[in-house]
């Protein structure tokens, strides 16, 4: 007896080879229908969950990844904003003494980052969804955000990947 195994897809032997006599055809459609009545099936749908949920993930993630670059260049904005206003209070205050500035500072960076988390965190989260690509263009809109710090971020970014990479 001649065993032939074909599980390349499209398959390689002809199906008409399983009517030779001494000739047995093992592919695909085959193992199917053998192993749909088997134990085993039930493993196969909990594996085939399982994939789909980790694809829904990862397709999650990519999503999600893809407004990183706009929430970065808010908080850079916000940091520089935070920066103009306290020296503009140096400005103003030249009298201050360093522990009252730093405490002021700390202050008014602390706000800062609490007025951004909730918006940040809740806008990663949208733009995981299906269909969320476009709040990092409103993100952007809202802000006033200039398009190529956001590239930059992005740039930076890719370059930091492609380094912890290693060669292409």
């Amino acid at each position: 007896m001649l065993f032939l195994l074909d599980l390349a897809m499209p398959r390689d032997i002809d199906a008409a080879v399983h009517r030779l006599a001494g000739v047995r055809l093992v592919d695909i459609e085959s193992l199917a229908e053998a192993s749909a009545g088997a134990p085993m099936a039930a493993d196969v749908d909990q594996v085939r969950r399982i994939v789909s949920d980790e694809v829904a993930a990862f397709g999650a993630a990519l999503r999600a990844a893809h407004i990183t670059p706009t929430v970065v260049a808010l908080r850079t904005m916000a940091a520089d904003v935070v920066a103009s206003e306290i020296a503009r209070l140096d400005g103003r205050l030249p009298g201050l003494d360093d522990k009252h500035r730093a405490e002021i500072t700390q202050t008014v960076k602390r706000v800062v980052d609490k007025l951004l988390h909730a918006p940040t965190v809740r806008v990663k989260q949208l733009a995981a969804e299906p269909g969320g690509a476009g709040y990092a263009d409103a993100l952007r809109t809202l802000f006033d955000l200039d398009p190529e710090t956001v590239a930059a971020v992005s740039r930076a970014g890719e370059s930091t990947t492609q380094k912890d990479r290693g060669p292409a």
